[in-house]
């Protein structure tokens, strides 16, 4: 033993969960990205607009700062599962590799 063993099967279950979980992140920084800005939305007469326009700014950075923090749990689950995928194809050279050398 190594130290370096996988369960390739977990990885491509745990790859799954992790691109569904970037799909749902992703939504849910769309939607929120999507909320409205406007003094109508604070039910405002305009008395607010200094802060409605400092919170809309700071919503806008949020909004970009999830995108791109669930677009990088999306690309982590494709890595698990090319991973999973690239162990799989390195099992079968070694197996093929060692039945040429004692076939």
């Amino acid at each position: 033993m190594t130290g370096l063993e996988m369960s390739m099967g977990a990885v491509g279950q745990q790859a799954t969960r992790i691109t569904i979980h970037g799909d749902d992140s992703t939504a849910a920084a769309q939607a929120y990205g999507q909320s409205g800005d406007g003094v109508s939305s604070w039910g405002d007469d305009g008395l607010f607009g200094m802060f409605t326009s400092a919170y809309a700014e700071c919503r806008q950075i949020a909004a970009a700062a999830l995108s791109g923090l669930s677009g990088e749990i999306g690309a982590t689950g494709e890595s698990l599962h090319t991973v999973a995928r690239n162990m799989g194809d390195t099992e079968l050279a070694n197996t093929q590799g060692l039945g040429q050398i004692w076939g």
